[in-house]
C-alpha cells in the first residue's frame, strides 16, 4: 500500500524528542527519511534507559527511528558538510533542531542550501524561534509553560503548581506544528514550484493553548488566578479521589451530561446550578465526599457504558494494555525485532487509503552510512578514508 507521503524525501538533523516525533510521524506515513546523528554527541531522549534485551539499542530509540534510515556524520569536518550538500540534491525537506545559527556555523544555512536545491523545504525547530532577545537560549517543555502564562492559572491555590508527564509544547506544539507546516508548504511547493524556510518557536505556539483566558485579558486587562475559571478547577470539572485513593474525571460542562451525572450520583438538586454553581466550594465538596464513598471499581461500574463525560484516572497498564476502546483502535502496535516484539506507539492518524506501515524499529546510529555514500558513488577506498578522519564519529 503506497504511504500518504511517498517519494518525500527527509533530511532529519533532530534530536531530543519534538523534532525525532515530527520526523516519526512522516515515516510512518511511508516518508524516505535519513536520520543524521553524531554517535559521539549524546542524545539525552534516544540513550535514555530502558535498552532493549540483550541489544546496545534503547527501547525510545527503537521507536523514535522507527521506519527511518540513520546516517553517522560530525558536521564539525568539512566532509561531512559535503556529503550533506550532495544528498541535499534528492532531498524535499530538511530539518533540524539545533539552537538557532548553529547550522549556519556548519556551512549548512538555508540561504546555502537553496542555492544547490531551490525547492528544498527547510524546517529550524527551535525553543524560542530564529529571532528574539532568547533565540539562542536551551528549553526544555517545563520553561515554555512557565514562560507562555499557561501555569500560572493552573493548579490548585493551597497546594500550587503541578507537573504534567507529557510534553505539550514539545509534541503538541513543536511536533504538530513541524509537520503541519512542512506538510503546508510541500502543497504551497506544488502550486509554485518554490522552496522555503520554516521557523518553529515552541514557546509561540503555546501562547494560544491559553484559550478563553488569554483572550478575556487581552480584553479586558483581568488576570485570573487558579481555581477560578471553567477548565482550572473553577468549576466542577475536575478529578475527584476514590475511597481507595484513586481519581475520576467529571467533564461533564453541557447540561445534558451534567443532568444524567446528577442523576447517577443521587444529586438531582444540583441540576440546576450547573458545572458552574454559584456555591462552588461547597458543591464541590460534597461531590468529594460522594466519590470517596465508594471505591475506584465500583464506580468504574456505576459510570460504565455512561456516555456522560465521567472518566477513570487508568494507569498505564488500563491505558496500555486493557482499555477496550484504545485496543479496538489498535493504538499499540508490534513490531518485529531479532525474532522478538517490541510494543510501541502507533501513527495517531488513521487514512482509508494509506495505511501506516510499520517496516522496523529504530536502527542504531549509522547503520545505513555506508549504503548511502555508495549511493552517492563513494568508494570503498573513499569511505575507509572519511572513517579515518573522523568524519562518522
Amino acid at each position: 500500500m503506497i504511504g500518504v507521503l511517498e517519494n518525500i524525501k527527509v533530511l532529519d538533523f533532530t534530536t531530543v524528542l519534538p523534532g525525532q516525533y515530527a520526523t516519526l510521524m512522516m515515516a510512518d506515513m511511508g516518508a524516505d527519511v535519513l536520520k543524521i546523528s553524531s554517535p559521539s554527541k549524546k542524545d539525552v531522549i534516544l540513550e535514555q534507559e530502558p535498552y532493549f534485551e540483550d541489544s546496545d539499542i534503547s527501547i525510545s530509540q527503537m521507536w523514535l527511528l522507527r521506519n527511518k534510515d540513520t546516517m553517522a556524520l560530525n558536521l564539525k569536518t568539512k566532509e561531512a558538510v559535503n556529503i550533506v550538500k550532495e544528498l541535499i540534491k534528492e532531498y524535499d525537506v530538511l530539518i533540524e533542531g539545533f539552537k538557532p545559527g548553529t547550522m549556519e556555523k556548519f556551512g549548512l544555512s538555508y540561504e546555502e542550501l537553496k542555492e544547490i536545491n531551490p525547492s528544498l523545504i527547510y524546517c529550524s525547530l527551535s525553543s524560542y524561534g530564529e529571532t528574539g532577545p532568547m533565540s539562542s537560549y536551551a528549553g526544555h517543555d517545563i520553561n515554555y509553560l512557565a514562560k507562555s502564562g499557561l501555569m500560572s492559572i493552573s493548579g490548585k491555590k493551597d497546594s500550587g503548581l503541578s507537573l504534567l508527564n507529557a510534553q505539550i509544547g514539545g509534541m503538541s506544539v513543536g511536533s504538530n506544528n513541524a509537520v503541519i507546516a512542512i506538510l503546508s508548504a510541500i502543497i504551497y511547493r506544488m502550486n509554485t514550484n518554490k522552496g522555503q524556510r520554516i521557523d518553529i518557536s515552541m514557546l509561540d505556539g503555546l501562547i494560544s493553548y491559553n484559550t478563553f483566558e488569554g483572550l478575556n485579558y487581552l480584553y479586558s486587562g483581568n488576570i485570573p488566578s487558579r481555581e477560578e475559571s471553567l477548565l482550572n478547577g473553577g468549576s466542577l470539572y475536575d478529578f475527584y479521589e476514590t475511597k481507595d485513593g484513586r481519581f475520576f474525571s467529571v467533564g461533564a460542562i453541557e447540561d445534558k451530561y451534567f443532568s444524567g451525572f446528577c442523576k447517577i450520583i443521587g444529586r438531582e438538586d444540583l441540576i440546576s446550578g450547573g458545572i458552574y454553581p454559584e456555591n462552588i466550594e461547597i458543591v464541590k465538596k460534597e461531590i468529594k465526599e460522594i466519590f470517596k464513598s465508594k471505591d475506584f471499581n465500583e464506580w468504574k461500574e456505576i459510570f460504565k457504558n455512561k456516555d456522560l463525560c465521567i472518566e477513570p484516572v487508568q494507569n498505564l497498564e488500563e491505558a496500555l494494555l486493557l482499555d477496550e476502546q484504545i485496543k479496538e483502535r489498535n493504538v499499540i502496535v508490534e513490531l518485529d525485532y531479532n525474532g522478538n516484539k517490541v510494543k510501541q506507539y502507533k501513527l495517531p492518524i488513521e487514512f482509508s487509503c494509506s495505511k501506516a506501515v510499520y517496516n522496523h524499529v529504530g536502527k542504531k546510529i549509522g547503520a545505513d552510512t555506508e549504503k548511502i555514500l555508495q549511493k552517492l558513488s563513494y568508494s570503498k577506498e573513499e569511505i575507509n578514508e572519511l572513517k579515518n578522519k573522523g568524519v562518522f564519529k
